[in-house]
């Protein structure tokens, strides 16, 4: 009687939890904090996905179809799964975390870089929206998400500091990286100029571009190229062969714990940076 009752109480409980579907980990993170055991958290894209062949799963199907939000960062770059989101289910609430945040973007014309995220300042502004977001939505659960949301802009603060002063013997520092993806992580922190190896649509550097990124090398005594562990490159692989460097690896996004995520990037940038 006392298990029927337990196994009850759970399912009960797991029922009456917010349905919310994010299109990455660094938002889902968000939602989790914020909404703590009245969200479950279900995230689309993994390491490796490609946006030009992903397609839902017949169970990612069934899960939107049951929930109640879906999140992304509400740019051109993530339009395609948001998409694949609301024709499974057209009624499902979109948050876009960067909403009225475009002034604080990088890019222009719509085209903006897409990692936000990077820059924790910017991150708590992406966590701001979402917690507005569900207070308007759920109000009777105001009071909770309130206290959850001052925990997490804490948390955030305390991991800005550390980072701040982790890299601060390298601010001004310039870096070669595989994908333009650290724009705003090299803007918060003070870094220097970012070379890469790829253009923002993905597309390998021109031969010009190639060299020009030999020279800089040369001249900055950069002994290091921030590559990316899920889809390296052959051009990073030549390029770190070619100058005698080695290649440091950083994910920008696959890991489930934002401030685990940004505490190993700063690590992995030190590394990078400290060899010039």
């Amino acid at each position: 009687m006392l298990l029927f009752f337990i196994l009850t109480l759970i399912f009960t409980l797991a029922f009456s939890q917010i349905s919310i579907v994010v299109s990455i980990p660094p938002l889902g993170y968000i939602f989790q904090q914020i909404g703590g055991e009245n969200v479950k958290i279900y995230t689309l894209t993994h390491a490796g996905d490609n946006p030009h062949t992903y397609n839902l799963s017949p169970q990612q199907v069934l899960i939107i179809a049951k929930a109640s939000i879906f999140s992304d960062l509400g740019l051109k770059d993530d339009r395609w799964i948001s998409q694949k989101v609301l024709n499974v289910n057209p009624h499902i609430r979109v948050i876009s975390t960067l909403s009225n945040l475009h002034r604080f973007l990088i890019g222009k014309d719509g085209n903006y870089n897409p990692h936000a995220w990077l820059d924790v300042k910017l991150y708590e502004m992406m966590c701001t929206n979402v917690y507005y977001a569900l207070v308007k939505s759920y109000p009777s659960y105001e009071p909770y998400f309130s206290k959850n949301f001052g925990r997490l802009i804490e948390k955030l603060e305390a991991l800005n500091s550390r980072i701040e002063k982790t890299l601060s013997p390298y601010k001004g520092r310039p870096f070669v990286a595989q994908h333009p993806a650290w724009d705003y992580f090299a803007r918060a922190y003070g870094l220097g100029k970012e070379y890469t190896l790829e253009n923002n649509a993905g597309q390998t550097i021109t031969p010009k571009e190639y060299a020009s990124i030999i020279l800089a090398m040369k001249k900055y005594h950069i002994k290091a190229i921030i590559g990316d562990p899920v889809t390296p490159c052959d051009m990073t692989r030549t390029l770190a062969a070619q100058m005698g460097v080695e290649i440091v690896n950083v994910n920008p996004v696959y890991v489930e714990d934002y401030v685990k995520l940004m505490e190993e990037i700063a690590e992995k940038f030190v590394e990078a940076l400290k060899g010039e």
